[in-house]
């Protein structure tokens, strides 16, 4: 269950098909749930390649509360005993917690939240309000009384637990499927599309376009090393989100960037893998993330990635598939000063690196099985699972 898996979705979308998707084919009588229009749904399962008739997608009742479908809660009150086992929801701070809510109260079904991180501390401090009038309607009885939390790293219990949570937690890390392994992405298409100047060399950023993604403090590392940029330009790729993307431009122009930096807002479908075939190198420099999903997509595409330590990835280090670093100008500007001096072919060595990681480690496959064992165990058929933290 998820509140939606439309393009406008981001990341939580494509988590919860991809999740749905990978059970299906496992064998699991799943369902996704989600509060979408009949075009976004369509969409979704073009997209995911989840059969159309395992999403159900509901209608916005509005009221000013974030995807509230009275239409959902009115179906979650005839779901008969038993027929559902397990609720797992991804992501939090809307009304599908309501509905989560329901079914655990009333028909006794187990549930499992993975918030994803909406508990990072930067997480919290934005949107007060709303989120104080959603912890007393609905969300602090949905993550009490849940069976189980969904951590996608080892770093998000902490977050859990300083928020005062004692539920199991279970760490299953998100994935990539293999249908993006195997994709292909046309770097001149792309180029063509948005102009982007034939002599430079392309960074890529793709996320949402959030004061939490570190695009100033990207702007600012790019501005100490403007020699090392000169044979480059950077692409950012994604929605825009609390208005930010006016500080940036504004950033921009007074860095006096010009062409050599550019937004060109949300990207999907084959334009979304074109981006990835035309770049050398990816940039994600968060202040807080769970398991940014992109990230593996990035490593997925064979491309190496600069992150900071807001995401769980010290393999990018150890698989030397890329660079990890510290929260700060200057550690991000050592990153990319290094990243911009080696050349075509190193990048592209350290990508087939960073292929080979994701395709051993992080498939949406291997994420279900988890899913299985910890559903297992949940329901008392096997034994609770390695993966699995229980309070002391």
């Amino acid at each position: 269950m998820t509140f939606s898996v439309g393009r406008g979705s981001t990341g939580l979308g494509s988590v919860a098909l991809e999740s749905t998707k990978a059970l299906v084919d496992l064998g699991v009588d799943a369902m996704l749930w989600t509060v979408d229009d009949e075009e976004n749904v369509r969409w979704a399962s073009r997209w995911s390649g989840l059969v159309e008739n395992r999403i159900r997608g509901f209608r916005r009742t509005g009221f000013g509360i974030p995807a509230l479908s009275c239409e959902m809660i009115r179906a979650s009150a005839q779901i008969r005993p038993r027929e559902i086992a397990i609720v797992h929801q991804h992501g939090m701070w809307s009304a599908i917690s309501w509905t989560t809510n329901r079914l655990r109260r009333k028909q006794g079904v187990m549930t499992i939240v993975a918030p994803h991180g909406s508990l990072h501390p930067n997480a919290l401090s934005r949107s007060r309000g709303k989120k104080a009038i959603a912890l007393s309607l609905y969300e602090r009885q949905n993550l009490q009384r849940a069976s189980c939390l969904h951590a996608v790293s080892t770093g998000e219990i902490g977050a859990m637990r300083s928020y005062g949570l004692r539920n199991p937690i279970a760490v299953i890390p998100n994935g990539v499927s293999d249908r993006w392994l195997e994709s292909e992405g046309d770097a001149t298409r792309f180029r063509l599309l948005f102009s982007l100047p034939s002599d430079k060399r392309v960074m890529l950023f793709l996320s949402r376009v959030s004061p939490g993604k570190g695009l100033l403090m990207l702007l600012d590392a790019l501005d100490q090393s403007r020699r090392e940029f000169e044979d480059w330009c950077l692409v950012i790729a994604g929605a825009d989100e609390f208005d930010h993307r006016n500080e940036v431009e504004r950033a921009i122009r007074e860095k006096g960037f010009g062409n050599s930096v550019m937004l060109v807002g949300a990207l999907f479908d084959q334009v979304k893998r074109d981006a990835f075939a035309a770049a050398e190198l990816f940039v994600l420099p968060s202040f807080n993330e769970a398991g940014p999903i992109v990230v593996l997509e990035a490593l997925g595409a064979q491309l190496p990635v600069i992150t900071t330590k807001a995401s769980p990835w010290p393999e990018l280090q150890q698989r030397s598939c890329g660079w990890w670093t510290d929260m700060t100008v200057e550690a991000l500007t050592s990153a990319l000063k290094d990243a911009f001096s080696r050349s075509s072919s190193a990048l592209h060595a350290m990508g087939l690196r960073g292929k080979a990681f994701v395709r051993a480690e992080h498939t949406w496959t291997k994420a279900a099985r988890m899913n299985m064992e910890l559903y297992g165990w949940l329901l008392g058929e096997r034994e609770q699972p390695s993966f699995v933290e229980t309070s002391h």
